[in-house]
C-alpha cells in the first residue's frame, strides 16, 4: 500500500510521519526504513528504524530515487515499511513524472508487500492521479 500525506510546507507532515513510524514499530515484524533529505528527524525516530539521509547520495531525479529504493529492497528481503519525508525536497519532478513515479512505487509495493508512507509539499492542487494515494 502506498499512502500520501500532502500539504503546504510547515503544516506538520514531518511530525506526522515520524510519529506514525514510531507508533508502527511495535506491530512491525520486518525492517522499517525512514528516508529524509536531512538529519532533522533522525533523533526523533526510534533507533530500530533505519534512517537514511538522502542528501548523502548523488540522487536528483525521480528515476535515480526509484533505483535507490529498488537497491534497498534487493539488499534486504524483510523490509516491511518505507517512510519517505519530503520527496520533492530532493527529487525534482514534473506532475507527470511524479504521477509515473508513484505508479511504479505502487507496483513495487504490491510486488514486494512493502507499505510506503510518503510526504509531499504541494502548494497548489495535487495532481488528480495522486489523489488515490492520499492518506
Amino acid at each position: 500500500m502506498v499512502s500520501l500525506i500532502a500539504g503546504k510546507k510547515g503544516s506538520g507532515k514531518t511530525k506526522d510521519i515520524v510519529n506514525k513510524a514510531n507508533e508502527e514499530l511495535n506491530a512491525s515484524k520486518g525492517s522499517m526504513i525512514f528516508i529524509d533529505d536531512d538529519n532533522r528527524a533522525m533523533y526523533d525516530l526510534h533507533h530500530d528504524i533505519r534512517f537514511i539521509n538522502l542528501s548523502e547520495f548523488p540522487i536528483t531525479s525521480a528515476c535515480e530515487f526509484l533505483g535507490f529504493i529498488c537497491g534497498l529492497i534487493s539488499n534486504n528481503y524483510d523490509i516491511e515499511k518505507i517512510y519517505i519525508d519530503g520527496i520533492m525536497n530532493t527529487v525534482r519532478a514534473s506532475s507527470d513524472e511524479l504521477t509515473e513515479w508513484f505508479s511504479k512505487i505502487d507496483d513495487i509495493s504490491t510486488a514486494f508487500s512493502i507499505d510506503f508512507l510518503i510526504t509531499l509539499n504541494y502548494e497548489t492542487e495535487i495532481p488528480e492521479n495522486l489523489k488515490r494515494f492520499l492518506n
